[in-house]
């Protein structure tokens, strides 16, 4: 039985897909960019978390840290200051805590943590006309694990195609 099964903040750590501390380097070696290789900075926020406390359930909290990259990712695609992560970062955290204390029969699990992010998203572009529905459907579709590639990964078939330069202003 593999050890982040058992330990909730492991499991964690493993759905955020962050390294564990004694695991040695890792990453695709040579990289052009900073570490953690490239990603963006509500990425990199998020993938320098060490523990989600509150969390008691294992599977529950893999989904909660997979479904907190591919968030961190699509704010990074969308150009949101780390600022906007990291107070996502902070509202989750209080609430998973907040959770734990009511001792709920319910763990927190990924469909809390897809629905503070669709609440986000419908309150930031002013709630009108925005399918939160279908936005959460789809993030807990990539959490799950059912829609491959992530967002924000690129195809690992060789190298981009030259992009031509539109020099006519």
């Amino acid at each position: 039985m593999c050890a982040w099964r058992a330990d909730p903040q492991r499991a964690f750590r493993a759905g955020l897909g962050a390294p564990e501390e004694n695991s040695g380097p890792q990453g695709p070696g040579l990289a052009e960019t900073a570490p953690p290789w490239g990603v963006g900075p509500n990425e990199a926020l998020v993938l320098s978390m060490r523990r989600l406390p509150g969390l008691v359930d294992p599977k529950g909290a893999f989904e909660t840290g997979r479904a907190l990259r591919i968030i961190a990712r699509l704010l990074d695609r969308a150009g949101a200051p780390a600022r906007v992560g990291e107070q996502f970062r902070d509202n989750l955290v209080a609430a998973v805590i907040a959770h734990a204390t009511r001792r709920s029969a319910r763990p927190w699990g990924a469909e809390d943590t897809v629905a503070m992010f669709a609440e986000l998203y419908r309150r930031g572009l002013g709630g009108a006309g925005v399918d939160g529905d279908n936005i959460a459907a789809t993030l807990l579709r990539w959490t799950r694990q059912e829609l491959r590639p992530l967002p924000g990964d690129r195809p690992r078939r060789g190298r981009d195609p030259l992009r031509l330069l539109d020099l006519a202003a």
